[in-house]
């Protein structure tokens, strides 16, 4: 399926696993949209920008070290130019997704877990190009607008001072 103006996106699939590769590509070009294959994690984001992905879909565990998947992400995400291009990792590491649950919420990265439905992965890929650009929720936004004073500590119900204790 296209985006709202027609127009085939170009998606970014790095998976060190070329039969995995060869899904997403026939999964991705049956959408109707463009893909690049990289069977490597770059060590570089200008190779990243040079294509000018729509969206990326990672595999985390890259790489003899494994975990080269991890530090592309982290580089995305922390890279005003590549900042806002939505992620999504599709990986088998069940446990890590769920120790870094809270950090890939906040940074706005959807996940597919290995092995997938194609019909998952292909919503997955919908709800991701049609997000007119990635931000962090706003909870985790800071506002320069607001003043930041600080707030004095609520009075203790009985009306005495609090006093300080040790923990």
């Amino acid at each position: 399926m296209l985006n709202a103006v027609n127009k085939p996106q170009h998606i970014l699939v790095v998976n060190d696993t070329e039969e995995i590769l060869d899904l997403f590509r026939d999964i991705i070009e049956g959408m109707g949209h463009r893909m690049t294959a990289w069977s490597f994690s770059p060590d570089d984001l200008a190779k990243v920008t040079a294509i000018e992905p729509d969206l990326i879909i990672l595999d985390l565990m890259l790489g003899p070290t494994e975990l080269q998947g991890w530090a592309l992400l982290q580089k995305i995400r922390m890279s005003p130019p590549t900042e806002d291009i939505p992620v999504i990792v599709c990986t088998a590491a069940t446990n890590w997704v769920r120790e870094q649950e809270g950090w890939l919420a906040a940074s706005a990265v959807k996940v597919v877990l290995k092995p997938f439905k194609v019909a998952h992965l292909e919503h997955a890929i919908e709800q991701a190009l049609q997000l007119p650009q990635v931000t962090a929720p706003e909870e985790f936004v800071e506002d320069d607008s607001v003043s930041h004073k600080a707030v004095p500590a609520p009075e203790p119900p009985d009306g005495n001072s609090p006093t300080r204790t040790a923990h």
